[in-house]
């Protein structure tokens, strides 16, 4: 079982037993049982119509994947937009069902290979492309860093997809410099407000944009010296002088709007389609400005640099320990998964919600 202790979770071992190998014996309904042998809880899609087509069902923990895979016994769960695309078929990759989804998970590690660099019962945090709604998880050890001591379960299971995409959105493809002037777009939300955290950490000026005054407040909190309504920011952006750097996780119109708004050599990155509406950049605004338009997918950065995941988590780590702090907007019970997943496709929280399974 897993206990917490101010942020440190642990394995306890109540039967006293452990194998040569370090796995514990676990009790269930009053019957001893091996870790491999145990069934655990797990949100799963049958049907891909949405949150109503998720159950919470006891299935056995499946075999890991490969040799490199380490076991984790998960606490939190990170919800994010990716999973209400995969709930509803919506996503480019779509696994057969019935499925696990869940792509970010923290908890102590049960079992790790040799040469892995993790052992049993260290406190971690990680990325895997499904399977995370679930008390038990593997999770590629390329993929795996150990959590920051300062961070709780739930703080660190918000982090990974949110946190990591602005560090890869703002240090490595716009190249942020000292002075530069940010603007976020969606800055109520998981990822913008991340996005502001991260730009407001870097040292620089953030500038958001959000909708309600509940998400405008969040924007402010995360470290924007203004936050502008979805009316408003076009005319008081261009005001101003415009922006060096662009984070826009919306798309639609606010992209089209958002190249008028860049400074000579300003860098607009996208880094997803909340409108529903994939744009198209005007190019002679771009030459004209000589300005750019990148992409900022980090996860398929993870496909091809296996090194990535290692490095930002030591960015990460480096500005958790100068004070940055995951903003939770709710966190759930597993068993209330679906009611998490239906506030983010309503936008009713601003922030990112975390499931908890222990």
């Amino acid at each position: 079982m897993i206990t917490q202790s101010g942020t440190a979770i642990k394995i306890a071992t109540p039967t006293g037993d452990e194998s040569a190998s370090g796995s514990a014996t676990w009790l269930r309904d009053g019957i001893l049982v091996a870790p491999e042998e145990a069934g655990m809880r797990a949100l799963r899609v049958h049907e891909p119509i949405g949150p109503d087509g998720l159950r919470l069902d006891e299935v056995d923990v499946p075999p890991p994947p490969d040799d490199a895979a380490v076991r984790v016994a998960v606490h939190a769960a990170g919800v994010g937009f990716v999973d209400t695309l995969l709930i509803r078929g919506s996503y480019q990759v779509q696994p057969p069902m019935p499925f696990i989804p869940g792509l970010e998970v923290a908890g102590a590690v049960e079992s790790a290979p040799p040469g892995s660099g993790f052992t049993r019962g260290d406190c971690v945090f990680g990325h895997i492309m499904g399977g995370g709604f679930a008390e038990e998880a593997w999770v590629p050890a390329d993929r795996l860093a150990l959590l920051p001591p300062e961070l709780s379960a739930v703080e660190g299971a918000a982090s990974l997809v949110n946190h990591h995409t602005a560090i890869v959105a703002l240090a490595r493809r716009a190249r942020l410099q000292d002075g530069d002037r940010v603007l976020v777009h969606g800055a109520g939300g998981g990822l913008g407000s991340a996005v502001v955290q991260v730009a407001a950490a870097f040292g620089n000026e953030v500038l958001a944009v959000a909708g309600s005054p509940e998400r405008r407040e969040l924007a402010a909190r995360a470290g924007a010296s203004t936050v502008y309504d979805h009316e408003s920011w076009f005319d008081a952006i261009r005001g101003v002088g415009g922006v060096d750097v662009i984070v826009d996780p919306v798309g639609g119109t606010v992209f089209e709007q958002s190249v008028r708004c860049l400074r000579p050599e300003g860098r607009l990155v996208t880094v997803g389609f909340t409108s529903g509406t994939i744009p198209v950049a005007a190019a002679n605004r771009l030459l004209l400005r000589n300005a750019g338009v990148l992409g900022a997918a980090w996860r398929e950065l993870l496909d091809v640099d296996r090194g990535l995941f290692a490095e930002t988590a030591k960015q990460f780590a480096g500005l958790v320990e100068r004070g940055l702090r995951p903003l939770v907007g709710a966190t759930f019970d597993i068993a209330d998964g679906s009611t998490a997943l239906r506030m983010i496709e309503e936008r009713a929280v601003a922030g990112k919600i975390v499931l908890t399974t222990r």
